[in-house]
């Protein structure tokens, strides 16, 4: 009988869009670990700011007040609301262009989605600003200090003395997310990215000046060096556009190209003065001029006295050089410039690199430690950062 020959089939073939290769798994477990961390920092910012609000209503309840006298009744409601006003009418008045459109516009799209009314949409867009700068400020905490570190940064900015503005009608908290995602990609080199993000932070606002010197500084050093071809160049010209383009617009309006540092001065009494005025409230606190100072102004003068020892500490934890540059570009706008003592804290938010030190110390404690230090602190927020604006407004 004939043996029968059957033919080696070989290995079997698999269908190549079943194959799951390491590369796969890898991108898997990246994508699931940065969804994990997003959704720890969207919960640690937005539970410290419940917290916060929650004690703010307790004592609200106490003083038989309503919340709206927070945040839009005058005189407590200040730029919450001009914001609302450009946002539901246009600029009509002189004084309304001193404030950038870009939040106007954002808070006049949120009221058109939602169908809230233009106070709860302002509250409702600087809470997902706030939430987008807080995933910004953790990726720049955890690229130079750890994740731990990144995520205490993200805390330490929610419970900051100005914490107010972070989920009420103000454009603060939507340029510091431009910011801390521009600072992501310049320390990532990602010039373009990082030129375009500071172009929407110069149409959000002035403080957005010392973003673009950073970013133009940073391209200065990698041209120099002749790093990344052309790339620099582009996000350096890119950068000041936004801001350029709306004082041009300014301008255009009023018929003389300096407009808008006329509303500024003129209108709003604020200007770039050298320091003259920092100089001259630490003085009077000196010599007795000061006379029973409100909390609110020291506050204030505290975060004055901070900031150089902050920016010392950078330097001396050889932090980025970019990240001391911007903390010491905005410092510097910041400290001086003629303005009223109160909103200095406020101004200084956005230099939050300052408290990657403080974030890096205080991340080597306990979990268990952390938490109920960061609780206890939330409620005090409450008190500096919620209760202190009923008395004196907010700054």
């Amino acid at each position: 009988m004939a043996a029968v020959v059957q033919e080696d089939p070989g290995p079997a073939v698999q269908d190549p869009g079943s194959r799951t290769t390491a590369a796969d798994l890898a991108a898997t477990f990246r994508r699931a670990a940065l969804t994990r961390a997003n959704s720890v920092t969207a919960g640690v910012y937005l539970g410290l700011h419940l917290i916060s609000v929650l004690s703010l209503l307790w004592l609200l309840h106490v003083r038989k007040q309503s919340l709206d006298v927070l945040v839009h009744t005058p005189p407590h409601a200040w730029d919450s609301t001009f914001y609302i006003e450009v946002a539901r009418g246009g600029y009509q008045r002189g004084f309304d262009y001193a404030f950038f459109p870009l939040y106007p516009a954002l808070l006049r799209g949120v009221q058109t989605v939602s169908g809230l009314s233009y106070l709860q949409a302002g509250v409702l867009a600087s809470v997902i600003a706030g939430t987008v700068a807080a995933l910004g400020i953790r990726r720049v905490g955890e690229r130079v200090a750890g994740p731990r570190a990144g995520l205490v940064l993200v805390a330490l900015f929610a419970l900051a003395p100005t914490a107010v503005v972070q989920v009420a009608p103000y454009g603060d908290v939507l340029f510091v997310a431009f910011a801390a995602w521009a600072l992501h990609a310049l320390l990532r080199r990602a010039w373009i990215t990082a030129g375009v993000l500071a172009f929407f932070g110069g149409l959000t606002r002035p403080s957005a000046s010392a973003l673009i010197a950073t970013v133009g500084l940073v391209a200065l050093v990698a041209v120099i060096r002749r790093q990344d071809g052309w790339r620099p160049w582009a996000g350096a010209a890119i950068a000041p556009l936004g801001m350029l383009g709306y004082m041009v617009a300014v301008g255009r309006h009023f018929g003389h190209l300096d407009a808008y540092f006329k509303v500024q001065r003129s209108l709003w009494n604020n200007w770039f003065d050298g320091g003259a005025t920092t100089f001259d409230e630490f003085s009077k606190l000196v010599d007795g001029r000061l006379d029973n100072p409100s909390t609110m102004e020291l506050i204030a003068i505290l975060a004055m006295v901070t900031v150089p020892f902050l920016l010392a500490l950078m330097i001396r934890r050889t932090l980025p050089w970019e990240l001391i540059a911007y903390c010491a570009l905005v410092a510097a706008l910041v400290l001086g410039s003629h303005r009223s003592i109160t909103t200095t804290p406020r101004e200084l938010m956005p230099a939050f690199p300052l408290l990657i030190p403080v974030a890096r110390t205080l991340s080597r404690s306990g979990t268990r430690g952390l938490a109920v230090c960061f609780v206890a602190v939330a409620v005090m927020s409450a008190w500096f950062a919620w209760y202190l604006p009923i008395q004196y407004g907010v700054p």
